[in-house]
């Protein structure tokens, strides 16, 4: 048997990418809850253009920690 990697995505709507595996400085977020993001695409799309963040296919990049932030309170 081997184990699920991704035992601990699978119950979350995104996961915080783990700042040190970064060569950029920008906060990256992925989205793991594929059949969430789909349905809410669209709303993601338009807080992304009130409080900052990029969209990039299943993740969403911060310029800074604030914006992470509003993002985990508004998304969790």
């Amino acid at each position: 048997m081997t184990d699920d990697i991704f035992h601990d995505w699978k119950k979350s709507r995104f996961i915080i990418a783990d700042f040190a595996l970064l060569d950029q400085p920008e906060i990256v977020v992925v989205l793991t809850d594929i059949g969430f993001w789909s349905d809410h695409v669209n709303e993601l799309v338009d807080w992304c253009k009130v409080y900052g963040g990029e969209v990039k296919g299943m993740t969403v990049s911060f310029d800074s920690h604030e914006q992470l932030m509003l993002f985990s309170l508004r998304w969790a």
